[in-house]
């Protein structure tokens, strides 16, 4: 079987980037690249990773489903070997603690946490030799943001689901990580005022938020560092340092 990098909601944001700098630096492997709508940004992107003289394949699977997802899964073991797994996808609401109600926050944990757990546990047979996942947590995880509870709340399980899969996985040969992005230039932050902006930059010891290729270069190290295992690594640019 072939081996592949599969990254998950690859076509934009973090998982874009991650895509694009791995295809820098990953020469032998073929690339599959899992997003839920934008075909469009799916067609820039394998245009992209073809300049770079890359194999890629794009599959469109919605990752809110666990069916569509665990189909999209069994799939891709009948014919691949993955050695690089980075699980990237993820939803939240900036609906009130009192707005919610049971379906959203089954909606944004199903697919934040359990999904991916899922995803892992039907991948377990298909991993390559010494494979590495890394899953894409959230500073919002440690860090209490009243604004967004569900979202925080599995971020959280995601981190700690990296450090506690560590002795199943020690019996594949795979590892597993987190990084724990904080507040980083992608979409979810395009709507939000100057002024917002201004009182979390002050937050900031670098005083900006960061930069989706800030976040992909340490992705790429920790995916093929082989002494990282269970570690879960904060990216904020020293966020609440004032």
């Amino acid at each position: 079987m072939r081996d592949v990098i599969l990254v998950t909601a690859g076509t934009s944001g973090i998982g874009e980037a991650i895509v694009s700098k791995a295809a820098d630096h990953f020469r032998d492997f073929q690339f599959i690249v899992v997003y839920g709508h934008d075909d469009n940004k799916a067609l820039e992107l394998e245009r992209e990773i073809i300049k770079k003289g890359r194999e890629i394949t794009f599959v469109k699977c919605d990752l809110t489903d666990i069916n569509a997802t665990l189909k999209m899964c069994k799939n891709i073991r009948n014919t691949y070997s993955i050695k690089y797994l980075v699980l990237n996808m993820g939803i939240g609401t900036y609906a009130s603690f009192e707005e919610y109600d049971y379906n959203l926050w089954n909606k944004v944990m199903n697919t934040n946490l359990t999904i991916p757990a899922f995803m892992i546990q039907s991948f377990l047979d298909n991993f390559a030799d010494s494979a590495s996942i890394l899953l894409i947590s959230s500073y919002a995880g440690d860090q209490p943001y009243s604004s967004s509870i569900v979202y925080g709340v599995s971020k959280a399980g995601v981190s700690f689901m990296a450090r506690n899969l560590v002795k199943v996985l020690e019996r594949y040969n795979v590892r597993i990580n987190a990084i724990e992005p904080g507040f980083i230039e992608t979409n979810w932050h395009k709507t939000r005022t100057n002024e917002s902006r201004e009182i979390i930059n002050r937050k900031i010891a670098v005083h900006r938020f960061g930069y989706t290729e800030e976040i992909a270069s340490i992705a790429i190290a920790v995916l093929e560092n082989e002494y990282m295992n269970g570690s879960i690594i904060p990216v904020h640019g020293g966020y609440d340092y004032f």
